[in-house]
């Protein structure tokens, strides 16, 4: 689908929305309610597939390629000027740059912060927010939320992740100082950017004076916006992938709903633990005998969350009988197989109202 296609609902287009209460009329942004953005925050519900749900609270999307960057480190606070990540998404070799946050610290050095598994989660967060048509917005045709720190705090209290309010801000500090160099096998860069582009928030007096009517506002990353526009997002359980207790186990299971289209028990999916520590970023062991209890230790849980209902290793060896590498088929369940099945119809359905659309668009 043409990147470029952009239907806007005109009626909604307006000027004047501050949300953080410091810009003029003049230079406020324009504030817009695409089509796609509707689309993005419409699902199909659990109990009832054949009818829209855009308040579903089991479901989020996920994200064509951004989703894919390893971009996320298990120790955060790493010295030296930035970190380089390989990985292969849909066939297709990338490297990522990973520039850390500059903060000064209470002796005025500089502190140098990566982003953690706590961005992670508060990251997601603001995407299933941005769910609720109330909260998603673009502007200046770029996709954002607007949202409260009650409101997310909130929503990842829910989640089982309940973090106070001053990290909660420093992990938005984080996303909007890091910056992303995505670049090809040849080395040319696609783009360069922060997590969060943009980030307004209002002031630690308004925050304890109205925690829950202080607006702040999020600027997507611009793969996020570019996913939105082109309907490359794809429907999943929000719901479960909160409720992991390990963080890799969030990964595969959003590999496995971003990739895994054709689930079924004759269409087993395979991958390699070399694929999975290389693409999922998570903490490699010097041994490679804990590598292989620790992704153990993962297709468990998700075997234990009914995502799949067995799996199996091919040990492949070197010389002297070393460790290489282990070969995993997996088996889904037939609850994750619905949910997939779920997520194809949403996409076909989506696709089709945006064609729909556009030809209406077209005509006019």
């Amino acid at each position: 689908m043409d990147e470029q296609t952009h239907v806007v609902q005109r009626a909604s287009k307006t000027r004047g929305l501050d949300v953080h209460s410091t810009a003029t009329a003049r230079n406020q942004p324009a504030q817009t309610y695409p089509l796609q953005l509707t689309l993005f925050q419409t699902f199909f519900s659990e109990k009832n597939p054949s009818e829209d749900a855009t308040t579903a609270e089991s479901y989020s999307n996920t994200i064509e390629l951004y989703d894919a960057i390893p971009k996320y480190i298990a120790h955060p606070r790493v010295n030296g000027a930035k970190l380089e990540r390989d990985f292969v998404h849909r066939g297709t070799s990338y490297t990522v740059q990973i520039w850390p946050a500059h903060f000064e610290a209470r002796d005025r050095s500089e502190k140098k912060c990566y982003p953690s598994y706590r961005e992670e989660l508060v990251e997601e967060a603001l995407r299933k927010l941005a769910c609720d048509r109330l909260n998603g917005i673009y502007l200046d045709d770029e996709a954002g939320v607007r949202f409260t720190l009650y409101e997310l705090k909130k929503e990842l209290r829910s989640r089982g992740h309940d973090i106070n309010l001053q990290s909660l801000i420093e992990s938005l500090n984080i996303c909007n100082r890091v910056v992303l160099t995505v670049c090809q096998a040849d080395g040319k860069v696609m783009l360069q950017s922060a997590i969060f582009p943009v980030l307004l928030l209002g002031s630690k007096q308004e925050w304890r004076k109205n925690p829950k009517e202080t607006y702040c506002y999020v600027q997507f990353h611009p793969f996020i916006t570019r996913c939105i526009n082109r309907l490359t997002y794809r429907q999943f359980n929000y719901g479960a992938y909160m409720s992991y207790k390990h963080r890799l186990s969030r990964w595969l299971h959003k590999r496995l709903a971003h990739n895994y289209t054709q689930a079924g028990i004759l269409h087993p999916y395979t991958i390699r633990m070399s694929t999975i520590l290389r693409d999922s970023g998570t903490h490699i062991f010097a041994r490679a005998h804990d590598n292989v209890r620790h992704v153990d230790k993962i297709l468990e849980e998700l075997t234990e969350r009914d995502v799949l209902l067995s799996s199996t290793k091919e040990v492949l060896r070197g010389s002297r009988n070393s460790l290489v590498d282990v070969k995993y088929t997996l088996l889904p369940t037939m609850q994750f197989i619905q949910e997939v099945k779920k997520a194809n119809v949403r996409t076909a359905k989506l696709t089709e109202q945006l064609q729909r659309a556009v030809g209406k668009a077209l005509e006019e």
